[in-house]
């Protein structure tokens, strides 16, 4: 699934606009740096065609302050880091709201 350019960000959600013109609303789940790159994850607000209920993406995610930027990850290794660090994520918020 890729956005086309045209982003809106508010401070909780973003709306992307998917290749097919579909609109979907998303809510910012982190951004969360690894090394000098910094992703996003986002969590469609109503289910989408084609797609599992719960199923988040992850994208690439730059910003200047005022403009966002996505993209998608370029390979399948880049892939599974972001999902193991932002899984890691899920869990230490878990852990620590439970203490």
């Amino acid at each position: 699934m890729n956005p086309n350019t045209e982003v809106i960000y508010t401070e909780d959600t973003i709306t992307l606009y998917l290749d097919n013109n579909v609109e979907v609303e998303c809510d910012i789940l982190a951004i969360f740096p690894i090394k000098q790159q910094f992703y996003i994850a986002l969590m469609p607000q109503k289910e989408i065609e084609g797609y599992e209920p719960g199923e988040y993406f992850l994208y690439r995610y730059q910003s200047d302050g005022e403009n966002i930027e996505l993209s998608d990850l370029e390979s399948e290794a880049e892939l599974e880091a972001v999902e193991d660090k932002f899984e890691e994520l899920l869990d230490e918020e878990e852990f620590n709201s439970m203490k």
